[in-house]
């Protein structure tokens, strides 16, 4: 990894750290229990899993996805991160805004976002990757469900979102023949 990945990494998580307490805060609802926003509906052809919920089984979703992906020939890639991170709502938002990389992931992979947090790291899930030094941070797994790479979000920024190009790149590259 180059200086300029690493301290884009370092970047990003410092990002994702500093304003992670505030954001916690801000999405909780009066009961004091996280609440998530409802994903789009036409976001769902891409999702398996498409909110960070620390009470998700991530174990239970990769065996939903692995189903998923092996009749529709894709590849899985998990995303972990939380409500906490700010470069994963921009992620969300940039495969929401930009249709030609929302259809190349659609086309690639089934998203399965793992929810990573203070309430819970899932840390038996994510003990069979790699460590993530990044959020969000992306696990390409093949249609059953086996590792295949890891791959840091921050190569693929563009300012304060995600490049298109380095975006349309990386799913074309993962797609299935």
């Amino acid at each position: 990894m180059s200086d300029g990945q690493k301290f884009n990494t370092l970047r990003s998580a410092a990002i994702c750290l500093a304003l992670g307490l505030a954001l916690s805060v801000s999405a909780c609802g009066k009961s004091g229990e996280a609440t998530e926003p409802a994903a789009p509906a036409e976001l769902s052809n891409l999702y398996v899993v498409d909110h960070y919920d620390p009470e998700r089984n991530p174990g239970a979703d990769l065996t939903m996805a692995v189903e998923q992906a092996t009749d529709e020939n894709k590849r899985i890639l998990i995303v972990v991160g939380g409500q906490w991170c700010i470069w994963c709502t921009y992620l969300a938002d940039f495969l929401e805004a930009e249709p030609a990389v929302h259809e190349a992931f659609a086309e690639s992979f089934l998203l399965m976002k793992v929810n990573y947090s203070p309430e819970n790291k899932n840390t038996e899930f994510l003990e069979r990757f790699p460590q993530s030094e990044g959020y969000p941070d992306f696990f390409i797994l093949e249609s059953d469900g086996s590792f295949i790479e890891q791959q840091g979000t921050a190569v693929l920024e563009k300012d304060r979102s995600y490049d298109p190009e380095k975006m349309l790149a990386f799913a074309h590259k993962w797609k299935k023949s």
